[in-house]
């Protein structure tokens, strides 16, 4: 199991938000450091937004910070307290919740919902995906349709299991995933709460991950596909639904 910030993270330039977060060398502190910035926003008590290229419709609620050049289209939710950086691209009804701390070239989907998430510069998470209480590294990218749980089922702290099978509380009740630099989760995974995954790793479509994952692997579930003989039965147009034709 790997906790060191630079296992995730590296070559952090002075100009990036994450400069001012990555104080530590335990990745979890991460989290603890991140919410200074967000208490300065909402002690702030402003809507501080440096970019005119919001379409119609945006619902921005709250105290934020909205950088130079970010691109926010029509139905998309901010809900402060958020930072957001520069030439970023917040897309068609997306969800910005409480807490989020975006660096700069930073995309969020279509329709794609980020709570109390921290995301490096040039990192991407893509439509119709949640990833609730994470760090996402530089460059990486988060698939259509991912899933990145934040819970666990009985609402306790976060325990997960070490590469040994010990366990380990992360002492969070809310905790998705660390994801290192240069790193992708492929479409429609899902991703168990308190998972850590390393640099330059790539997690293949329709996996499902959990607990510590280390660096420069490739990840994927072994599928046996079953091939049986099927009748020729032409089905009702779709226009010609009726109960009794589908009991």
């Amino acid at each position: 199991m790997k906790f060191e910030t630079d296992y995730y993270f590296e070559e952090v330039q002075e100009d990036e938000i994450f400069f001012k977060i990555i104080k530590k060398d335990d990745v979890m502190d991460i989290f603890n450091t991140s919410s200074k910035i967000i208490d300065e926003i909402e002690e702030k008590g402003e809507q501080t937004i440096h970019t005119t290229n919001i379409e119609e419709n945006v619902k921005i609620i709250g105290n934020v910070y909205i950088g130079e050049g970010t691109e926010i289209q029509s139905g998309a939710i901010i809900h402060g307290p958020v930072y957001i950086g520069k030439d970023c691209k917040i897309m068609y009804n997306s969800y910005i919740r409480p807490g989020t701390i975006m660096g700069d070239n930073c995309v969020i989907g279509f329709s794609t919902e980020i709570k109390h998430t921290i995301m490096r510069d040039g990192s991407k998470v893509s439509d119709l995906a949640f990833v609730g209480d994470s760090i996402i590294g530089k460059n990486s990218r988060v698939g259509s349709g991912v899933i990145v749980a934040n819970r666990g089922f009985n609402q306790s702290n976060v325990i997960i299991k070490d590469e040994n099978k010990m366990e380990v509380n992360l002492n969070r009740e809310a905790m998705g995933v660390i994801l290192g630099d240069n790193s992708r989760i492929g479409a429609n995974c899902t991703v168990s709460p308190g998972t850590f995954v390393g640099k330059f790793t790539w997690v293949y479509p329709h996996t499902c991950i959990h607990g510590f994952i280390p660096e420069q692997k490739k990840v994927y579930d072994k599928q046996n596909i079953v091939f049986i003989e099927n009748e020729r039965k032409v089905l009702y147009k779709s226009t010609d639904w009726n109960y009794a034709n589908y009991k």
